[in-house]
């Protein structure tokens, strides 16, 4: 991810490899950020197949097994989709923290790296490989 080139007119000071390490660090934060991101856009995407689900397949006087913990309760309909929808909202909010923590974290990183290609040029390279 982050190299210098060996070049003898290329100096790096001590707050240069800061900068470096600061970037390497936000870098794996975004990245596992990104993940978490992920998963919970994942579960919100569960959870309203869950939802159509329910209303597509029951009677409206059906009870529905709802998971909580490891275990399976019966719920009315109603107090599923209460559940549900407490749910989302949570959902939502993580989603709505995890997104603002990765356009914090690609700030930083965008400014590292005007620093760093400022005075490094193409000596540095930080940008993410190609897998």
């Amino acid at each position: 991810m982050t190299s210098v080139a060996q070049d003898s007119d290329v100096h790096i000071t001590y707050e240069d490899q800061q900068k470096i390490n600061r970037f390497a660090r936000c870098n794996a934060r975004h990245g596992d950020t990104k993940e978490e991101l992920k998963l919970k856009e994942n579960d919100l995407q569960n959870l309203q197949d869950a939802e159509d689900e329910m209303m597509i397949a029951l009677d409206s006087d059906e009870k529905v097994p709802f998971m909580v913990g490891e275990v399976f309760i019966m719920k009315s309909q109603d107090e599923s989709q209460e559940a549900i929808n407490a749910q989302r909202e949570a959902l939502q909010e993580e989603i709505s923290n995890l997104n603002g923590r990765a356009s914090e974290l690609q700030d930083t990183m965008t400014q590292l790296k005007g620093d760093l290609y400022a005075k490094f040029g193409n000596n540095i390279n930080l940008e993410p490989e190609e897998e």
